[in-house]
């Protein structure tokens, strides 16, 4: 089968626009050609150093000129064994310009590394950064050569031509040693010009090089700026990926184009969803270009989200064909499947069956490139050569040879190519192509191994884990010292194991599966009691980053497997879940955990011992047998609900939401007497709260019941036809009492949050949605987290919140926690002060906040105070809690507005308003406790100063007022509920005075009509 027998559709996929190219053309041409016509433009950025592209050009020629003293000359091979900087850029023009090729190494490769690929290419001048030269090699001081060069009017000379060898660079190989990818310049060439025509020609394009100059990507973050009389800026850097430093380069420089690995731009991702204000500082890119790896369509979605109008491209190209070859510009219509494109111009991308014959539409091959961008082969390595540059058969394709990539891939119906795996033993850890076999050849090369076997472990941060048989003792700390001589550091596995034996399958082949429990089995990290609690919330954090490693106190986090990428995560995790500010830069001066910890720590009292209190309550946390998953499916769909606390404050929003924004049948368990009664405790809820009209729709079903009662209360053939209807449940009710017990709170916090969720494992199985509170995860005394934030996931069962309320909704959690591990899908959101409804500025009146506002209109004053207090409108509550369950989300979800308001600015509109005078707090007690004393039946008097501290003990007053409303945004993370936001657009408007004046309104009125 020929490539002309593939149908038009097929073809349109497979090979891309075919133009003739620009005869003799080069990137060194072009780029010389941009030096003379605009030498006096910037064209490089490094720190706080920049070079115009005529001093670029004079470094390179009297470079090239002391390179051509030293023998260089057509084709040669040059190593530049440099640092990343603006050294980079001069060094490869100057090669290019005396036609030869220059081949990229890192400065911080291992010596024997360096040294063995040197002798392969059998070149005599090695070019390096001034601060690594070695006797006989040639330092690129770029700014020494500026000063020394003068204009030389060199006249033109033959420059290297489209099929001369451009450059090398090394791979890892699947024989055990790195091979050297040689490239051409048509390749080249062809990558640019396709950029200049499809993304920009523009010299105002500012290019920022985020890969490492040792891949391939960075030729263009490098070069294709200079053809353009562009800029580009070259981080400093300090062997980590410090994402705060690139933001503040995209923001400094205004960076528009820029490129980076998909598990970098997942990190960056993560970034600014835990920090949004970030994004606005990447506002100047307008282009992002993604490769190296499989992309994450979710975190494409989000970043297009938080920073509107970026060019989004998927690319993919392997070393061997002129670093990018199929391109796609991602939109909207892609969703959750990105494909990664089609064939750049001159180029094409063939799927293959094993006899190398076109497939068709959805039929998975090997994907072949062909065009211009094919490279000349592997340096000294003509078998491997000629085992993947193979023939090209298709007369279509202009080219004698065609590159077999290795990858899988399909072609989909829209011509589009999907990527579908490997399918040899290369992974891709990073952006970084590893061979298994490279690293398994590095740990035999130990004269001590006797077998070695390289895995992958780990879901989200994938790590290697290297495991050796020995032919003597040989510990993990000589045999990590081993690899880290011989391996990068890319390449170094994360876990080192010396085994007695590797197990095997049945038929004789390693048993890989085993290899990956063997690394659950050997942990002998110190017991959770050992650590205190910083120290075990940070362990915490590097066990879910660098999966499979045991952490004690003197373990290095690189040396378990971190990586700049890894001690990224970790400062944004330190930062969002324990509000503690962290750089890179500590992770890498305090890398092990009891460094760090220290580094962190500040004098905290210890958790109190907790048992005797627990004795009491530990019973109520063990599920009964009855509730859990049983095998039955959940019905899809959200069309009945079933709705607890539809009375109280936020269930009566709750109600309104979803009856208004969305079409599902309402139940509301009430209780009452009968069903007539449920419907008036309903109309009234409504009516009070000014929702739905006051009046109750049709798709809102009441239910006389008793949370408090097994089966609460109803009938068996009620239950058994609620259980059988229901698909979804939103449990919301709760008793509220800030001085009763932890007791009084039992039957109907607790063992009604029991009665619920055997109703969701009953019949079919039930989505439930709990509403907790913020003080269910206490931050104070009793915090496990001692240090800060703290993080949305289940609630350390070390900590015992202060009052009776709490402690109900804490055991509630609990309870839930070990429901979710049976199977029930749960999701738990934890609010903040749910305070007046932005439109209406109806109140919570049972609330502490609203008891003071009214306690401040009864006895003539209000008082000033240092307390700063959650105001998140009950409706942004029930706009974000619906939109959460039309989704069926799961897991854990602070809810409260980012911006916190002085109690004080509450308290003096109202005092401006109506001309309250403003006293202190112990004279404002005071005029409450005497003005209890005069009208003792004032529910609102009684309850404030049942509430509140007493002001007679003045040392503690304000502490103790400024504790019952503390500022979530300093203690709690809600980068979980970002998401979900960005995800349901769900948009808070800001608090305003017009919001906090619709609520002075109320109040007033509400009181002047009480008397």
């Amino acid at each position: 089968m020929s490539i002309d027998d593939v149908s038009t559709v097929e073809l349109s996929g497979l090979v891309g626009h075919w133009s003739t190219p620009d005869a003799g053309a080069t990137v060194p041409r072009l780029i010389l050609d941009r030096i003379a016509a605009v030498p006096d433009r910037l064209a490089v950025h490094n720190g706080d150093t920049a070079l115009r592209y005529r001093e670029i050009g004079a470094a390179a020629e009297l470079l090239a000129q002391r390179l051509r003293a030293r023998g260089v000359g057509p084709g040669d091979l040059v190593p530049l064994v440099m640092n990343n900087g603006p050294e980079l850029p001069v060094a490869i023009l100057a090669v290019m310009i005396l036609s030869a090729v220059f081949v990229p190494m890192d400065a911080q490769w291992p010596k024997r590394r360096i040294d063995t690929l040197i002798a392969e290419i059998g070149e005599p001048v090695v070019l390096c950064s001034a601060g690594v030269a070695r006797p006989d090699w040639v330092a690129v001081d770029v700014f020494a050569l500026v000063a020394e060069s003068v204009p030389l009017g060199t006249p033109p000379r033959p420059l290297a031509g489209p099929d001369d060898v451009v450059y090398g660079f090394y791979t890892s190989g699947s024989t055990g040693l790195p091979k050297c990818a040689l490239n051409l310049h048509r390749g080249l060439y062809n990558r640019f010009r396709y950029m200049t025509t499809h993304f920009s020609d523009s010299p105002d394009e500012v290019i920022l090089q985020t890969s490492r100059h040792v891949f391939d990507a960075s030729l263009w973050q490098l070069l294709w700026p200079l053809t353009n009389g562009a800029r580009v800026v070259i981080p400093q850097r300090n062997g980590i990926f410090d994402f705060d430093a690139i933001v503040e380069l995209i923001e400094r420089h205004q960076v528009t184009i820029t490129d980076f690995v998909p598990s970098v731009f997942n990190i960056l991702v993560e970034m600014l969803i835990a920090a949004p204000a970030n994004a606005h500082r990447l506002r100047s890119l307008r282009t992002v270009l993604i490769g190296g790896e499989e992309i994450n369509p979710r975190a494409v979605r989000r970043f297009r989200e938080l920073v509107p109008g970026v060019r989004i491209v998927n690319t993919y190209g392997p070393t061997e064909a002129s670093i990018g070859s199929v391109f796609h510009e991602v939109t909207d219509a892609d969703g959750d499947h990105i494909p990664i494109g089609h064939p750049i111009d001159n180029t094409a991308a063939l799927i293959l069956d094993e006899q190398a014959r076109p497939l068709p539409h959805g039929a998975i091959g090997e994907l072949y490139l062909g065009g211009e961008c094919v490279g000349a082969g592997y340096l000294h390595d003509k078998e491997r050569t000629d085992e993947v540059f193979v023939p090209n058969p298709f007369p279509q394709v202009p080219g004698d040879r065609l590159y077999r990539t290795g990858d899988l891939a399909v072609l989909r119906a829209d011509g589009a190519i999907d990527y579908a795996g490997r399918r040899d033993h290369q992974v891709k850890i990073g952006g970084v192509r590893i061979e298994l076999m490279e690293v398994e050849a590095a740990l035999r090369a130990h004269p001590l191994v006797h077998e070695a076997k390289v895995v992958v472990h780990g879901d989200v941060v994938k790590r290697l884990a290297g495991f050796v048989t020995t032919l003597g003792r040989l510990s993990v700390e000589d045999l990590r010292e081993h690899a880290q001589r011989t391996l990068s550091r890319d390449f170094l596995p994360a876990r080192l194991l010396v085994v007695d034996q590797l197990p095997l399958t049945q038929t004789g082949k390693t048993d890989r599966g085993a290899l990956l429990r063997l690394l659950d089995e050997h942990d002998d990290e110190p017991a959770e009691d050992e650590l205190d609690p910083l120290a075990a919330a940070l362990r915490k954090l590097w066990h879910q980053l660098l999966p499979g490693a045991s952490a004690g106190l003197s373990d290095n986090f690189f040396d378990l497997g971190g990586d700049s990428l890894s001690a990224q995560r970790l400062v944004v995790a330190v930062r969002t879940q324990l509000d503690l500010s962290i750089s890179v830069r500590d992770v890498v001066d305090w890398p092990t955990l009891g460094g760090l910890a220290r580094r962190l720590s500040s004098v905290t009292p210890l958790p109190e011992d907790l048992r005797a209190i627990r004795s009491r309550i530990d019973a109520d946390v063990d599920l009964p047998d009855d509730v859990g998953w049983r095998g039955l499916p959940a019905r899809s769909g959200l069309r009945d609900v079933l709705l607890t606390g539809a009375t109280g404050f936020v269930g009566a929003q709750l109600l309104h939401d979803l009856i208004t924004r969305t079409d599902a049948t309402v139940h509301c368990l009430v209780r009452a007497r009968d069903t007539q009664a449920a419907r008036e405790r309903l109309d009234e809820a409504v009516h009070t709260y000014q929702l739905l009209d006051g009046v109750l729709p049709d798709r809102v079903i009441p239910i006389a019941g008793d949370l408090d009662m097994p089966g609460f209360g109803l009938s068996d053939v009620d239950y058994a036809v609620l259980a059988a209807r229901i698909d979804t449940i939103v449990h919301s009710a709760a008793l509220v009492n800030l001085v009763l017990s932890y007791e009084k709170h039992r039957a109907t916090n607790v063992l009604g949050t029991v009665e619920i969720l055997r109703l969701a494992s009953t019949g079919l199985l039930k989505q439930l949605h709990f509403v907790s509170t913020l003080s269910s995860v206490e931050s104070g005394d009793h915090a496990l987290n001692l240090a800060g934030r703290l993080a949305e996931e289940p609630v350390p069962e070390s900590t015992l919140p202060r009052n009776g309320y709490s402690q109900s909704k804490w055991v509630a959690e609990l309870v839930l926690a070990r429901a979710s591990e049976r199977g029930i899908p749960t999701a738990v959101y934890r609010l903040g002060e749910a305070m007046p409804n932005s439109a209406t500025g109806v109140p919570n009146r049972r609330s502490l906040a609203d008891l003071i506002v009214r306690a401040c209109l009864r006895v003539g004053c209000t008082f000033t105070s240092s307390i700063i207090v959650d105001y998140t409108p009950v409706d942004y509550i029930g706009e974000l809690l619906t939109a959460a369950v039309q989704r069926q989300v799961t897991g854990y979800y602070h809810v409260f507005q980012p911006d916190a308001v002085r109690f004080d600015d509450m308290l003096g509109g109202l005092g401006a308003e109506l001309g309250l005078p403003q006293v202190s707090y112990p004279d404002f007690w005071t005029k409450v406790r005497d003005a209890s004393a005069a009208d003792p039946d004032d529910p609102v008097l009684a309850g404030v100063l049942a509430l509140l501290p007493d002001a007679e003990e003045a040392h503690t007053a304000e502490a103790r007022l400024a504790a019952m409303f503390r500022d979530p945004t300093r203690v709690f993370s809600t980068a979980r509920t970002a998401e979900l936001m960005l995800d349901a657009k769900v948009n808070w408007s800001e608090l305003d005075t017009e919001i906090l004046g619709r609520y002075s309104a109320y109040v007033t009125a509400s009181e002047a009509a009480r008397t």
